[in-house]
Formats: C-alpha cells, structure tokens, sequence
C-alpha cells in the first residue's frame, strides 16, 4: 500500500520593498506586499531570493547545526539540559527532538518559498543593466531547493518530493504526498542542481557575493549526495555502481574547485578564521564571535564565556601524535603524564585543553576555568573557530570568519572514501588523503594499506579534520557504526599537581554522561509529530519512519 504524507506550511508574509515608493513602516496592516509587488519588481523579487537562504547551515542554527550535532555524537558533551541531552539519553521522540525536527518544518518551508518563486518567474522584468540577473536567481532558487531535498533526505531517507508550490493546507482541503523512494529522491536532487549549474556563475569574483549559489558549489552538494547514496545505511547490498557514481561525481567537484581557486588554505587554522578564505566552497559569515557567537558559547568561563560544549575524552584520544602513530602504538611515545605533548597539529587549533596557553595565560580547572558545578563539563573546550585575540568582556578583538558548509578539504576525502570502496587503496586515495595530511604537518599514510585499513584511514581523517563542522553526526550514521560509537559513555578529564614535582601530573578521567543508541531506529529520524497528527482522520494507513 502506497505510504502519504500530509505538509502543512506557515503564508510566508513578504516584506521586502526595496524598490517601493513607500516605507514598509508607513503601510496599514492590510497593506502587506503581494507577490505581484514582489514578482513585477527584480529588485523585490531578489530580496525575496536572498530569504531562502535562510535555513542554510551554520554553527549554532539550522540544518542540523555544528554544535548541537557535534554533542549529539562522539566529538562533545553539552553542559545544558536541552535537546542533545534528551537525544543521547535516548529519551527523544516525534515530539521532542528539536533541533533536528526544525530540520524537517525548515526545509519544507524553504523548498515551498522556491516554488513560489519558480511558479512567478516569468513575471519578473530583467535587468537592463545586468542580462543575467535574472537568470541567476533562478539558478539559486534551484540549487537552495536541491539543498533543502538532499537535508531532509540525510535525516529521512525516503521524503515527499516538491516541485511546485502547494497552497497551505487546511482541515478541509488536506495536502497528501507520498514518500518517495531513494532513487527518485536522488534523481530529484540531482536535475535541480544540473539545472541550476546551467545558469549559475563558477565563482562569484565579488567577495559581497560570497556564500551566494555557484556552479561549482552544486558539484559540491551532488558530491556529499552521492556519497552518501552509496554508503552503507542507504546502500546495504554494497552495489558498486552507486560507488563509482560517487567516485566520479567527487572526482568532477574536486577538480573544479581546485580550476577555479578553491584551494587548501597553507594555515589549516585559516579555514575556519579567515573570512571568505581559499578554501570555503560555500560559506556563511558568523562574524565576530562576541554577544552570543561562537566564541561566547563556547569559550571557557574564565574568559567570560559560557562553557556549552566540550569535546569527550574519546575524540581528543583519537588525535594522532606528531609521528602518525596512534597513542594507543608502543612506539608512538605518548606519556600519560603529559598527554598532550606531541600531538598531531590540528589537535591544538581543535582542543584547549588543562594546561594550555590561552590568551596570555594557562587554562586551570580548579581556579579561573572552573565549571558551575550544577553543570559539569569535560573540561575540554573548543579551539577551532576560537579567535585568540577578541576580548570577550568587552567586544573588542573580533574578527568576521567563516563557517564552512563546503571546503575542499572534504571533496578530497569524499574522493579517497568513494574510490578506495571502488578501487581499493591506490595512489591516487593516497595522493588525495596526504595532501590534507601535509598540509596540517603530518607525515603521508603507511604504504601497503588493503582497502579494509584504508577505510579505517579515511574515516580516521574525516574525524580529525572536519570536527564540529556539522559532519561527524551524519557520517556515523552513513557508515552504521553510530551503535557503536554513540552507545557508550563518554569521558571527560581532570588531574592532579604533584606537590613535590610541579612538572609530575597525574590525569584521570570520569563519566560525564551515558549514552544510548538504539539501531532499530536512531538511524533515521522520525517525522515530528505534529506533522502526523494533521493526518488522524485523514490518511490512517500512513506510517511513521520505520522503528518509530
């Protein structure tokens, strides 16, 4: 029996009058902008453009954002009680597992405002002083609506499929659409981003325009699409041709990115504190990082910041030392009296730690960086977007930066994953992984890797150099190893001085939270529950994603 689902979408009421005689503040309440306002306008018509993007990701807000997602999965712990906490309990439901539900009413949002668009293209005048304008709206409102697909089907799998703007629906006049399957939803995503690469710029030389729809930004998006179309949780029977669709749709973005500019940063810190840089394929500017950003949030309280998210013991185990040796290896020469010396590079622009410097002083768990104890942390916390130089008691100091949805480095290991699954290890999963290796100070891979410990190597890499990016919650999941990772307790860290030897101390390491993961059905998330309660009485025989 065919499964349906019933959408419901909030009007959206449209206040973009750049180009109105009158101020939008000088209407009456029955004087809102209509969409023969908006659409007779160029100008309107690309202030209403510039709203769907909207829901794109970024650390702290939408699709599945970097620091909720990162303590939802082995990278870090929240400190306050909200939804991560519920998540990793296992006491999230269809009812409350917001952020990620957000995901779900956000793009559908998002995709039904492209539609509008789309439906009143041909309304809008072109620009007789920019030929392609026009043009290359249309462009990012098919590549934003591609986009907005291929996030509900990472989270859902199989999802209703939108391709023209349906009216709100009301209890008299329901909307059904049904699921569809995973390869129509692929072909979906696909011929929005080949129709939009048609009318989009490569790159957008003007750096105002950075973040906006290029080109080479959706051989990006087809790049994660089809890699993750391959992997396990989407791909159980191991076919090889959505492998080598994979191979070559990375192999197609990372050659564009690099003929087009979009190279690895010298700095591996760059990518992620330098505003518009080298490397960000797609990116969106997050500022300074004072009152309320990143740098507030998480922050050590000694700084005056507030302490949310620290990275577990687990992920700072993980990171290599300076000689590519595990610190597990009996030749690496780790010391368990100093566990942090040594260690691969990008470690120490990832993690502050006890005992590191940290604008102009030494972090110290027991005086300034205690945690509220009502609040316990891991007492490690973020360095990677961290700026060094901003005062946070005062705003002073910040810098714009970039928050990453696309970086070269991933379309590099996206390429190595899809053509060692295809190939095996060869020279060119070499070439690619080491490139990211040299460039963050670390020596190339061992040689003579089969594909099964190569696949450990990239998925190794993947962890390390994409941390908190929003990526690491999703690749567990792709690869069904989250029942192992995210199904067991994570540490944090503390220690003790030796009061005869201030060079002597002593870590050790507690609980900070155990953590459930249920494989019958955490690998894909439930519709919210809102949504299904539209459809009692309407579609009984339409089903929640299965498990839930």
């Amino acid at each position: 029996m065919k499964k349906y689902l019933y959408i419901s979408y909030i009007f959206l009421i449209l206040a973009i009058l750049v180009s109105c005689k009158k101020s939008f503040l000088d209407r009456v309440p029955s004087d809102y902008i209509n969409e023969s306002e908006v659409f007779g306008n160029i100008n309107n018509a690309e202030g209403f453009v510039n709203t769907l993007y909207g829901a794109i990701p970024s650390w702290n807000y939408s699709a599945g954002n970097s620091y909720i997602t990162g303590a939802m999965t082995d990278e870090a712990r929240q400190r306050w009680a909200n939804g991560a906490i519920l998540f990793n309990t296992g006491a999230w439901n269809p009812s409350n597992f917001s952020p990620l539900g957000d995901d779900w009413t956000n793009a559908y949002i998002k995709i039904r405002a492209c539609n509008i668009f789309l439906a009143n293209f041909d309304n809008i005048p072109e620009d007789p002083d920019d030929p392609n304008r026009k043009s290359r709206m249309k462009g990012e409102a098919l590549m934003l609506r591609g986009f907005y697909h291929f996030v509900l089907f990472r989270g859902w799998g199989k999802i209703p499929l939108m391709d023209k703007p349906l009216s709100p629906a009301t209890d008299g006049d329901a909307v059904f659409l049904k699921r569809s399957p995973l390869n129509e939803v692929l072909d979906f995503i696909v011929k929005d981003l080949n129709a939009a690469m048609v009318l989009l710029p490569v790159k957008h030389e003007n750096t105002g325009l950075w973040g906006r729809a290029t080109k080479t930004i959706c051989q990006a998006i087809k790049s994660r699409l089809y890699l993750y179309y391959a992997s396990p949780l989407f791909n159980p029977a191991n076919e090889q041709s959505r492998w080598q669709k994979a191979t070559e749709m990375a192999k197609e973005a990372l050659d564009a990115a690099k003929n087009n500019g979009y190279l690895l940063e010298p700095k591996f810190a760059d990518a992620f504190l330098k505003y518009a840089n080298t490397e960000s394929i797609w990116g969106r500017n997050i500022g300074t990082g004072a009152g309320g950003g990143i740098d507030q949030v998480m922050q050590p309280l000694g700084y005056s910041g507030w302490s949310n998210c620290g990275p577990i013991q687990d992920f700072v185990d993980d990171f290599e030392m300076k000689n590519g040796l595990p610190i597990t290896d009996p030749a690496s020469n780790w010391d368990s009296k100093h566990p942090y010396k040594g260690r691969d590079p990008r470690f120490y622009t990832t993690v502050l730690y006890p005992g590191a410097r940290w604008k102009n002083r030494t972090l110290n768990i027991y005086t300034n960086d205690k945690d509220n104890a009502n609040e316990p942390g891991t007492n490690y916390w973020w360095r990677k977007y961290m700026t060094e130089g901003l005062n946070l008691s005062n705003g002073t100091g910040g810098v714009n930066k970039s928050f990453a949805i696309f970086r070269t480095a991933e379309l590099l290991l996206n390429y190595a994953e899809a053509r060692n699954e295809l190939n095996g290890a060869d020279q060119d999963v070499y070439t690619a992984i080491n490139e990211i290796r040299k460039r963050a100070g670390m020596p190339d891979l061992t040689t003579g890797l089969n594909k099964e410990s190569m696949r450990a190597a990239i998925r190794h890499e993947r962890r390390i150099e994409m941390a908190f990016e929003g990526i690491r919650f999703w690749d567990v999941r792709r690869w069904k190893i989250a029942e192992i990772v995210d199904n067991r307790p994570v540490f944090g860290v503390n220690y003790t001085l030796s009061s005869t030897n201030p060079t002597d101390t002593t870590f050790t390491y507690f609980e900070a939270q155990k953590r459930v993961f249920n494989p019958a059905k955490h690998y894909l998330l439930p519709i919210p529950q809102a949504e299904i309660d539209k459809l009692r009485g309407k579609n009984p025989d339409f089903q929640q994603t299965e498990g839930w």
